[in-house]
């Protein structure tokens, strides 16, 4: 069973993830922000690249390997909860908050954060209970 089995399907949700399926369901939602605007430009697949390798320890071969299958699920996703409930269940609120802060660089990755990213980024802080001042902080940051 692949990892994005292991980390959707209704019927294994009580199955302990790996950290491992974990970072990756984070690679998708980053993945997500850089599709928002309909395509995901080689400045925000170096962006995804080096978050991915700095915070999460996917590296490169791996990355380029399972974006195909993160581009299929993403584009299946029918609510972002599925992404941001294993992230809520392992990580704690630095770990979430780091990610918010990752989503936003992302965002800014192609020189422009459309109102889109926003509202995505905006719903990923409130399914993982980041706080507002966080998301805030986290969004300010990215414009500096």
């Amino acid at each position: 069973m692949n990892w994005l089995n292991r980390l959707f399907r209704p019927d294994t949700r009580n199955t302990p993830q790996t950290r491992h399926d974990v970072h990756r369901a984070a690679a998708a939602l980053l993945l997500e922000v850089a599709r928002t605007d309909g395509k995901v430009d080689a400045r925000e697949r170096q962006r995804l690249l080096a978050a991915i390798n700095r915070h999460w320890k996917l590296d490169d071969q791996e990355m380029e390997d399972i974006l195909g299958e993160l581009e299929q699920r993403v584009e299946q996703a029918t609510d972002l909860f599925e992404f941001t409930l294993p992230l809520r269940d392992s990580w704690g609120p630095e770990q979430r908050v780091t990610l918010i802060e990752e989503m936003w660089a992302m965002a800014a990755a192609d020189g422009n954060a459309d109102p889109y990213e926003e509202q995505l980024i905006r719903r990923v802080s409130e399914l993982l209970h980041v706080s507002h001042g966080d998301f805030i902080r986290a969004k300010l940051q990215s414009s500096s």
